[in-house]
């Protein structure tokens, strides 16, 4: 009988000749794939949510990962923890190059690979963590999370009558996977890996100039240390304050406060008919709320033939409804739905209205529930918002400081689009074998 060994290196040898030659398929459960590869179930291959915090766990504070910090591939936050204050769903142990992907609403792509990992990295029990043991971890993390697995699980997902829709973590490890050689399984990985190396490169640019603009938007505005007539910080330099009691505190004198439909024009959402929705294409992108936010930008899923309310190209989008006070911003003209608003300064500064709503958020997040069954601000409370008006030429010197860090994230985003949708087109053909790799002898 054959060894395993001479196995591998038999199929190694078929491998290198088939990319030089013509590839022969065969049809399998997952459709074709070429003749070579294997078919295996996840659970042969990895194990599922293994490791859970028990009584023996030693750690009294923790790395949480929740589901609202992961999206499409990105962790975009680490909460740092006392074991004692985490969430109760705080449970499941996770290490470097595990893969964990949402169990709830599948179709939001809350997924990723976990790069680094400590002994006390928690995620969050809506996750499920699938640890490689006999596949290369990337490839198996850039399989289940093509858009043919992910729109398998939102099926599953949207087929249950809990009150969300969700899959039992075991969908996953009776799924079926492809199974090239090792090497092959390498290669495929690395190809994808290199695209989302560039992706991620991007990503932490845009990452860093948001950093600066907020941080100079803090020093100006709410510190006061704008620039004066001799380009001193203001406020250190001797700028006179004035007490205003409605804040109750000192602010630059000549500024004022004001209701925040004094400095900003305000369009609420109205969701257009629910015959109207696409997502093919057809009619204008339309955005309903808060799911539809990415890390700045929301993703486009859908679109409508029935427009309402409009947001104009670079408007800051704020959800109103559950949860309230998150921020993106346009990236085109869009629809909008009843759980955003579309915000814009009176000067059409983007950058000044972009940031000036992100320092707001500890309001929205203190504002009192109006509805009873989902948080919300109506326009009317919204408008009434009190706030620092500061000078014109203040905000217009400001726009044209930060506002190049913006158009370059803007810049940088509609990169990581491209080079997104050239590692899907190419992920569907490495992951069926109709793209091979070169795979070299050892």
């Amino acid at each position: 009988m054959a060894r395993r060994g001479d196995k591998e290196k038999s199929r190694k040898h078929r491998v290198q000749d088939m990319t030089r030659e013509r590839m022969e398929f065969r049809q399998t459960e997952l459709g074709m794939l070429p003749e070579d590869w294997e078919v295996r179930p996840v659970k042969e291959v990895a194990g599922v949510n293994e490791r859970t915090i028990n009584k023996d766990f030693e750690f009294r504070e923790i790395d949480y990962i929740d589901i609202d910090s992961v999206e499409n591939g990105i962790i975009n936050n680490i909460q740092h923890l006392k074991l004692s204050e985490a969430p109760s769903r705080a449970k499941r142990i996770v290490k470097k190059y595990d893969i964990i992907i949402s169990t709830v609403r599948p179709n939001l792509k809350h997924f990723a690979l976990v790069k680094e990992a400590r002994p006390n990295t928690i995620v969050s029990t809506g996750f499920a963590v699938i640890s490689s043991k006999k596949i290369e971890p990337k490839f198996l993390y850039y399989y289940l999370t093509t858009n043919k697995v992910t729109d398998y699980l939102t099926a599953i997902a949207d087929s249950h009558t809990s009150t969300y829709p969700s899959f039992n973590p075991g969908v996953i490890e009776n799924s079926l996977v492809p199974y090239p050689i090792e090497v092959e399984q390498q290669s495929i990985a690395k190809a994808l890996s290199d695209l989302d190396s560039k992706i991620e490169l991007n990503q932490q640019m845009n990452k860093k100039l948001e950093e600066i603009g907020r941080l100079i938007f803090k020093r100006w505005f709410v510190d006061f240390e704008f620039p004066n007539e001799e380009g001193k910080p203001y406020k250190s330099s001797g700028g006179e304050m004035a007490y205003n009691e409605d804040l109750g505190r000192e602010i630059p004198k000549g500024w004022s406060v004001a209701d925040l439909s004094d400095e900003f024009k305000l369009v609420m959402g109205q969701s257009p008919p629910g015959t109207s929705y696409n997502e093919s294409g057809d009619g204008v992108v339309f955005f309903q709320g808060r799911a539809d936010f990415g890390i700045r930008f929301p993703a486009t899923r859908m679109y409508t033939t029935e427009p309402t309310r409009f947001a104009k190209k670079r408007d800051t989008l704020v959800s109103v409804r559950a949860p309230v006070g998150d921020i993106n911003l346009a990236l085109q003209d869009c629809c909008i739905g009843r759980g955003l608003a579309a915000i814009r300064h009176k000067s059409s500064s983007m950058s000044y209205t972009y940031y000036s709503m992100l320092t707001l958020k500890p309001v929205f997040d203190n504002f009192e529930a109006e509805g009873t069954v989902f948080g919300s601000i109506s326009k009317v409370n919204f408008e009434r918002i009190k706030i620092v008006a500061a000078p014109d030429k203040i905000v217009n010197f400001f726009e044209s400081v930060v506002n190049p860090f913006d158009r370059k994230i803007e810049e940088n985003t509609l990169q990581i689009q491209t080079l997104s949708s050239i590692r899907d087109s190419l992920l569907t053909k490495l992951m069926s074998g109709k793209i091979r790799v070169p795979v070299e002898a050892k």
